[in-house]
C-alpha cells in the first residue's frame, strides 16, 4: 500500500492522533523522572496525554464500529482496519504505560 492510499484510507487526523501514541510510548521509561527542566513535560504532561489519547482512540474505534454496521465491501474494510489501528494503538498504551499507572495505583 503506497503512502498516498494509507493517507486517503485512514485519514491524516488519524494518522497524526496514531503517530503522537507512538510518539508517547517510549517516554513511559522517562515518567518518573525529576520533575525539572524537561522532566516536567515526562513527569506530568506525556502522561496526562496518554490517558487523553486512550479515552481517544477507544472513542474513535468505537464510532467506527457503528458506522461500519450499515456498510459493506472496501469501506466496510476501511472501518475495520481503522477499528484495528486503533486498538492496536490501544494495546501499546497499556503494554508500555500500564506499569507506570498501576505502580501510581498502587501508592
Amino acid at each position: 500500500m503506497s503512502l498516498s492510499a494509507l493517507f486517503s484510507r485512514v485519514g491524516i487526523m488519524r494518522l497524526a492522533l496514531l503517530s503522537c501514541t507512538l510518539l508517547c510510548f517510549p517516554l513511559a521509561s522517562l515518567a518518573d523522572a525529576e520533575p525539572t527542566g524537561f522532566g516536567i513535560f515526562t513527569a506530568y504532561v506525556v502522561p496526562a496525554v496518554v490517558v487523553i489519547l486512550f479515552f481517544v482512540l477507544l472513542l474513535d474505534a468505537l464510532m467506527n464500529r457503528v458506522f461500519m454496521v450499515e456498510l459493506s465491501g472496501e469501506k466496510r474494510a476501511v472501518r475495520r482496519l481503522r477499528v484495528g489501528l486503533n486498538l492496536a494503538a490501544v494495546a501499546g498504551i497499556l503494554i508500555f504505560w500500564g506499569p507506570y499507572y498501576q505502580q501510581i495505583g498502587s501508592l
